[in-house]
């Protein structure tokens, strides 16, 4: 189903160098605050720098970021240090949005230490979900405008409204095709899983995103000429994972998920659903395009360095709820502060309002800990299944 994008991918590093060699430039970025929009309307190419999963880069950040940082942050400067990451190494500038300190670091040191332009994102501390602090959603606004400003500086020109609004489109029929397929594990007879979503999503962070958004329409025509009620019943144990970043590549708890015969359906993870969750609306061709986008980035899902708790804890309840969990793995980098706050009231929250326990899982990206973290799993979804 998805061999054309799996081979189309493999070709993008080669197309990346190609375009580079005829002017036009890459822009990387970090965290889902960031709008590629503003990069797509500047003519350049974006790229979600989210791997992870890999020891030596993480390692080799630790030239920047004390040992204590998390494995994640730290991969996101080891891979421009060690050169063996071609999209790491193809890009002219990064973007970063400050959600923790660490990352606040990674825009800085990208800067001083690697040597790349690099522009930073400004995030509220509030998500205000009832639109009660306009101040927040005014700071966003000056944040955006002012990466703008410094976007349209790097490429030499400005970048239009019209360009932004052409942007917008594009971007939203990509989330519309991936949501669609996120939302298929909610049957229990689905043709995709959600780590088959989660690939697609990753895919597109990486391609040229109008090739991107050809080759979701051919993902999607596929789909929906299967008919579900001929497949079998996924009678699996029905997982909801969330916590820390799942980078491109870091799919060691993953792998032991589905070794042990549990199923994740769900998540609530940036690089994951929430990435497609919510479309920039402009409405009319008077709308302002800058409003818009600061209303779908500010107001989408409250990360976990937000003040939001009450909105995330519904959330999650939401999409537990929705896709019918029977457990939730809550997956946390060690030393990601930010979520590993967030644990205790998710795990009673869930257990009290749905009976739905949780197992935390603190990991780093050495395998060491592979043994320990099966048997924790396999005990879990053995303890699930006893219930159902």
């Amino acid at each position: 189903m998805i061999s054309s994008l799996t081979k189309r991918l493999e070709e993008e590093p080669a197309r990346l160098a190609e375009a580079r060699k005829k002017g036009q430039r890459v822009v990387g970025y970090f965290g889902p605050y960031v709008p590629e929009e503003l990069i797509l309307a500047a003519g350049m190419l974006p790229v979600h720098l989210a791997f992870g999963g890999e020891p030596e880069p993480a390692s080799a950040g630790e030239d920047f970021l004390k040992p204590y940082s998390c494995a994640y942050a730290r991969s996101c400067l080891g891979y421009r240090k060690l050169s063996i990451n071609p999209y790491y190494s193809a890009v002219d500038a990064v973007c970063v949005a400050y959600t923790c300190d660490s990352m606040r670091r990674v825009q800085e040191y990208w800067a001083k230490y690697l040597g790349v332009p690099s522009f930073p994102l400004g995030v509220t501390q509030t998500h205000d979900r009832f639109r009660t602090k306009p101040q927040a959603i005014e700071y966003f606004k000056n944040e955006l405008n002012l990466l703008r400003g410094q976007l349209e500086e790097f490429c030499g020109h400005e970048i239009k409204d019209k360009e932004i609004r052409q942007a917008i489109a594009l971007c939203n029929q990509i989330r519309e095709k991936l949501w669609t397929f996120f939302e298929y594990p909610l049957d229990g007879r689905s043709p995709i899983e959600w780590r088959d979503a989660l690939q697609i999503s990753y895919a597109g962070f990486l391609m040229n995103r109008a090739d991107f958004a050809k080759e979701l329409e051919k993902i999607d025509k596929d789909l929906r000429q299967r008919n579900s009620e001929t497949l079998p019943y996924d009678a699996r144990s029905r997982l909801m994972i969330c916590g820390s970043t799942i980078g491109i590549g870091d799919h060691k708890v993953l792998d032991i998920i589905k070794q042990a015969g549990g199923n994740i359906v769900a998540d609530n993870i940036c690089t994951g659903a929430m990435f497609s969750r919510k479309r920039v609306n402009i409405f009319g061709i008077f709308g302002n395009t800058m409003d818009a986008l600061a209303e779908r980035y500010l107001y989408n899902f409250p990360c976990p360095f937000m003040t939001d708790l009450s909105t995330r804890l519904n959330r999650i309840l939401k999409v537990a709820r929705d896709y019918r969990v029977h457990g939730l793995i809550y997956y946390n980098l060690r030393y990601c502060d930010t979520w590993r706050a967030d644990f205790k009231f998710i795990k009673d929250t869930l257990y009290q309002e749905l009976s739905v326990p949780t197992l935390l899982i603190e990991t780093e990206y050495s395998p060491d800990d592979t043994d320990e973290i099966r048997t924790k799993i396999e005990t879990f979804i053995k303890h699930i299944e006893g219930q159902v």
